[in-house]
């Protein structure tokens, strides 16, 4: 217990600390939930894909296409066609939620990986084409997925930086693609039709063209006047992303519908059909996906075909094995005949002599006895 009379000046140090530590709790104010009704902006996009019309109703939060707007010119373009990551926002709620319905609609008619793509593609090249000059008085300005949304498109890089948005989110490997002056998308993939790109050089990961203006280029169709073209390849860094600090979480979520396309309407690019892909929705846990096509709805006779050669080889292969094996009759051996030589005549073989009377061969010329010539 403290002495008040001799020590004073040690109860008002204790006295000081006590106040200046329970201060904060002393003026701490409860805090109030506010629930407030976020405007948003309502846009409707159409487009046809596989013989089906879609149309899809969007509220985007206005507070979110508003924090997007605010950034500068100066820094979307500051690195460049190499710095678009910047403005590939995969980690936007709103643009994963977008990414997500994409990616259950085409679930729900059993699409497989390449068609997957080519769905959300269909719906970014319905997006009217729109040049910067003219929407927004710049020479270049790149649109973030959410301004592009609500702005009614945009030109190539902004359909593209919404295109690979979209993709990254759904799981697929995807970079950028820069030909002279123009910016499309290249998208990973494994034996596909179509043009693409090596990415890094030496290794075996083919990206494939993917063209986001204009309806109906499909994966790998690269536009006539790029053909014999170099371009540019950018890998997207999405650490490097823009993230607003404003969280809006919207309450409308997409609205989809669709409906059998009618005679009127543009036919859709037809593609082939593939389901051996699984649904990768988060890249960051999973490696990226490739595209790759079905052997049996690409080319069903040639699958027909492999398949009978492959039946009829087991068939002989049982046959061989199965069938009874008779046992081989030796051939008896060749007689060989030697021809013997004839018995000489005595003419030939026996001379006389005529001097000693002594018995010779034949071709003797002299006498072996008493070596006189044999007359």
């Amino acid at each position: 217990m403290l002495n008040l009379k001799y020590k004073p000046l040690k109860l008002i140090i204790v006295f000081s600390i006590v106040l200046v530590l329970s201060t904060p709790i002393l003026f701490v104010q409860p805090v109030v939930a506010q629930t407030q009704t976020t405007e948003n902006i309502d846009k409707s996009f159409a487009w046809d894909y596989d013989g089906r019309h879609w149309t899809w109703n969007l509220s985007i939060p206005r507070a979110l296409y508003d924090e997007y707007h605010s950034v500068p010119d100066a820094r979307r373009t500051r690195d460049g066609p190499a710095g678009y990551g910047f403005l590939t926002t995969t980690e936007d709620y709103y643009v994963n939620m977008l990414a997500d319905k994409l990616n259950a609609s085409a679930q729900s008619l059993g699409y497989g990986s390449y068609d997957k793509v080519s769905f959300v593609l269909a719906f970014v090249q319905s997006l009217p084409y729109t040049s910067d000059n003219v929407t927004t008085g710049n020479d270049e300005y790149p649109r973030f997925p959410i301004e592009t949304l609500v702005d009614d498109g945009g030109d190539c890089e902004d359909t593209s930086i919404l295109f690979a948005s979209l993709t990254l989110i759904m799981g697929y490997g995807t970079i950028y693609i820069n030909p002279p002056n123009h910016y499309a998308v290249g998208v990973l993939g494994n034996n596909l039709h179509g043009t693409y790109w090596t990415y890094p050089s030496d290794s075996n990961k083919t990206y494939y063209y993917c063209e986001t203006t204009g309806n109906g280029f499909k994966i790998g169709q690269l536009p006539t006047e790029f053909q014999g073209q170099t371009a540019y390849i950018y890998p997207i860094d999405e650490s490097k992303q823009f993230v607003p600090d404003l969280v809006v979480m919207p309450t409308v979520e997409p609205t989809p519908t669709n409906w059998p396309v009618t005679s009127s309407s543009t036919p859709p690019p037809q593609t082939p059909k593939n389901t051996a892909s699984p649904d990768v929705t988060d890249p960051t846990v999973q490696p990226v996906m490739p595209l790759s096509l079905n052997l049996v709805s690409e080319n069903p006779f040639l699958f027909i075909l492999i398949v009978f050669a492959i039946v009829v080889s087991l068939v002989l292969a049982v046959w061989s094995v199965r069938r009874p094996k008779h046992p081989s009759i030796p051939e008896p051996p060749h007689a060989s005949y030697v021809s013997e030589p004839a018995e000489p005549s005595t003419s030939e073989t026996d001379r006389f002599c005529i001097y000693c009377g002594s018995s010779n061969k034949g071709y003797a010329v002299f006498c072996e006895k008493c070596g006189k010539q044999i007359s």
